[in-house]
């Protein structure tokens, strides 16, 4: 019967380990790039939990999510270009299903707090002028 609570009490406390240990918001670099060199941009990125236009090179917050991030670059040398970045599983949220079941995962996707997308995302121009 001890063992049995012991379990039960471990798997209570590791669940929603990535919720409890990770924010809903991430810091990303984001660089308009031409032949390998970063140009001055204006980019708006985007999910389905929120817009932010700024200048690149720049870092910025955005809020986690399920979905693609849209980021999308103009420049003076370039046209308009849009990349899509995927967001990825964090090991911690990989640990939680794995200790903590589907629940703590579910509420991990539904946070998106066990999720990621890439720290930096290059806007690349296929063309410059």
């Amino acid at each position: 019967m001890f063992k049995i609570i012991a379990t039960l009490v471990v798997l209570l406390l590791t669940a929603g380990c990535a919720s409890v240990l990770h924010e809903d918001k991430q810091v990303i670099s984001v660089r308009a790039v031409c032949y390998g060199m970063s140009l001055p941009a204006q980019c708006v990125a985007e999910n389905s939990r929120g817009r932010w236009s700024f200048n690149a090179p720049k870092q910025i917050e955005v809020n986690k999510d399920l979905f693609d991030l849209k980021v999308t670059c103009k420049s003076l040398f370039a046209e308009k270009h849009t990349t899509s970045v995927r967001s990825g599983v964090q090991v911690a949220m990989a640990g939680n299903v794995l200790l903590g079941g589907l629940v703590g995962g579910a509420i991990d996707v539904a946070t998106a707090r066990g999720l990621q997308y890439p720290t930096k995302i290059d806007v690349a121009y296929p063309a410059c002028h």
